[in-house]
């Protein structure tokens, strides 16, 4: 009998395990051809007036993640509330006040998002951007807190383009040739 129930519960194990494994191929599966870059390009302004153009840009967190948000606090009458918003909806952010220090770290901005609505509130500056520096040839990070960025402006709007080889999207404008096979992108816009 206790042989049995080992085998009963085996076959159970394997059951649920191969019907896992069948319903996450299902709801995880995507499209092999179709890869995305979630990557923008952004010029950056210092309070020396220094202009940074980086391409591939992320926000890195202090722990180290790399993130395509940014943190957003918004006052409201009811207190203030904190947004995770995409690089890919953001216009320009410009820093309007002091550094806050850590680990707090967030610093008055205003904020345009790509729809051209404008909000004033406080950005989460204690990280880094980071990208690839156009002038200097090689990947760049930029403390927001003590390298006194004043604006960044993202250049997406919505336009992507495609490659019509690999089918891999790029919103990066920058971008003229697929960088996987050299192919000349197709510029489309968003719906």
């Amino acid at each position: 009998m206790k042989g049995m129930k080992g085998v009963v519960s085996f076959f159970h194990l394997f059951l649920c395990a191969l019907f896992l494994a069948s319903g996450a191929e299902e709801v995880l599966n995507f499209p092999e051809e179709i890869q995305y870059d979630p990557f923008y390009a952004a010029i950056l302004t210092d309070g020396e007036k220094e202009v940074y153009t980086l391409l591939n840009v992320s926000y890195l967190s202090p722990e180290g993640e790399q993130k395509f948000f940014v943190w957003f606090r918004r006052g409201t009458d009811r207190g203030i509330m904190e947004y995770p918003v995409s690089l890919s909806k953001i216009r320009r952010l410009e820093l309007t006040g002091s550094y806050e220090v850590f680990p707090d770290g967030y610093t008055p901005c205003r904020i345009t998002l790509s729809s051209g609505e404008s909000y004033e509130g406080f950005l989460d500056t204690s990280g880094y951007f980071q990208g690839l520096d156009e002038a200097f040839g090689c990947y760049a990070r930029i403390y927001l807190q003590y390298n006194g960025i004043l604006t960044m402006d993202f250049l997406s709007d919505g336009r992507y383009s495609i490659c019509p080889l690999c089918k891999a999207l790029y919103y990066d404008r920058y971008l003229e040739s697929c960088p996987f096979d050299g192919t000349k992108l197709l510029p489309q816009i968003s719906p």
